[in-house]
């Protein structure tokens, strides 16, 4: 009986972790956190995902070392920057946060042109989970949550001030640096494994 019960409960948690609107990477406890203000129409910010962020996940994020969380900072000039991030955030709730951040941030200049943000995240996922994000999309609770996330990171980053993106803050021994630009990750390493962290 407890070899079943085991599995179920295990199903039974991936579904509720699932249904969250999780934006982060790594384990919640682990000792350096690296919060990432970007904004998915920002060219700085898809060379620093696809660069020094990849190799974290790889790295530092797999050996439980770091966090990274993810936070929205749509600049006023960049048109679509906001609805891309809407479309990011319901994708978090359907736990496809990733896949989509990667399709946003891989096929930036189209949909930067056109505005047809779903015709770039659309076939990243499967018909069902379309589905479901389009019925995240249009429930207003949903998207009232999702502005609100939105808003709520924004006024994390005024409060910093930012100045630009992307912009990364490394917490951790009670230190905070904040990080400017797209970096290497080698750097990052170092900066890191300076850290007084038990």
């Amino acid at each position: 009986m407890r070899l079943i019960l085991l599995p179920l409960f295990f199903c039974a948690a991936a579904l509720a972790a699932t249904d969250s609107a999780d934006r982060s990477a790594g384990m919640p406890n682990a000792p350096v956190t690296l919060e990432v203000f970007s904004d998915f129409e920002c060219p700085h910010c898809a060379k620093l995902h696809f660069g020094a962020l990849k190799e974290a996940l790889g790295d530092c994020v797999a050996s439980g070392k770091v966090r990274i969380v993810y936070r929205d900072y749509p600049l006023p000039q960049h048109q679509y920057a906001r609805k891309a991030a809407q479309f990011a955030d319901a994708a978090a709730r359907i736990g496809r946060y990733e896949r989509i951040c990667d399709a946003l941030f891989r096929t930036q200049e189209q949909w930067a042109r056109t505005g047809d943000i779903e015709g770039s995240v659309g076939k990243e996922l499967t018909p069902a989970e379309l589905a479901r994000l389009h019925k995240v999309l249009a429930d207003p609770k949903a998207m009232a949550e999702i502005n609100s996330e939105i808003d709520a990171d924004m006024a994390l980053g005024n409060k910093i001030p930012l100045s630009e993106t992307p912009t990364m803050i490394v917490s951790g021994g009670g230190k905070r640096y904040p990080i400017k630009g797209d970096v290497r990750y080698d750097w990052l390493k170092q900066l890191i494994n300076s850290l007084p962290v038990k």
